[in-house]
């Protein structure tokens, strides 16, 4: 039976169960953002993956808890933006909340046409230097937390916001380069598609995904991927041809 909702006036408390849903609180220097979610998991034991990742992940899929890192080293590193919102269009389209910390350059519509449902992605653009609170609240109520730190966090910090997301069965998932983390998911190469003889746009990216790590379902196991396709999906794809076409330059 469901827990019945809190006596007027009285708010319930940040991670709280009401009526299905999980109340959340957010303190900012503007005030605070209080929110309700259903914070039910997207899964029993797994938060789904898109099937194109799942070849590099043991059972398809993220163990609720798990810290994972995309991108490599920093948080601009090619793929990051791309493995993350991948990651959040897989939980998202199987019904789970998600939320994206510290990104307020996130493309919203690049994880629409990944699968991901708008409505089930909460976002805090900028945090501030509390970003570590903002985290650790959303990791109460939602799947799966998204956040690109501004500096690499320190052990302790490591620490604390991966016990909480043991505690919440949230996956935490970090922008560039995280200590401890169960998996590591990165380009390791790409080739863009679309340009013809020097005129044209980008359309698509194809990606080699490498994962490592004691979550990863294999040393150094890898899958090709269309990161995006040509419609903004992720999708399997084959290695390409060794012969290819000569890289891309940028010019003025």
């Amino acid at each position: 039976m469901r827990a019945g909702p809190p006596p007027l006036g009285q708010a319930p408390a940040r991670g709280e169960r009401v009526n299905g849903l999980t109340f959340v609180e957010l303190m900012f220097d503007i005030g605070s953002v209080s929110v309700l979610v259903d914070s039910a998991p997207a899964g029993a034991d797994l938060i789904p993956v898109l099937p194109a990742l799942r070849p590099v992940l043991p059972h398809g899929g993220l163990r609720p808890g798990w810290v994972v890192s995309v991108g490599g080293s920093g948080a601009t590193a090619p793929g990051a933006a791309s493995l993350g919102l991948a990651l959040i269009a897989g939980a998202a389209r199987a019904g789970g909340w998600c939320a994206a910390v510290g990104l307020p350059d996130l493309g919203v519509a690049a994880a629409a046409a990944m699968g991901a449902e708008p409505e089930r992605l909460l976002l805090v653009d900028d945090p501030g230097e509390r970003w570590p609170d903002v985290v650790a609240a959303l990791i109460d109520a939602v799947d799966l937390v998204l956040v690109r730190p501004p500096a690499r966090p320190g052990p302790t910090l490591v620490r604390r916001l991966a016990a909480l997301a043991r505690r919440g069965r949230c996956v935490l998932v970090a922008a560039g380069d995280w200590s401890g983390a169960q998996v590591r998911l990165r380009v390791a190469a790409a080739e863009w598609t679309g340009p013809g003889a020097g005129f044209g746009h980008l359309t698509s990216r194809l990606a080699r995904i490498v994962a490592t790590g004691k979550g990863a379902a294999g040393p150094g196991r890898s899958a090709w991927v269309w990161l995006p396709g040509p419609e903004g999906a992720v999708a399997p794809a084959a290695a390409p041809a060794a012969a290819g076409r000569p890289p891309l330059e940028v010019v003025a």
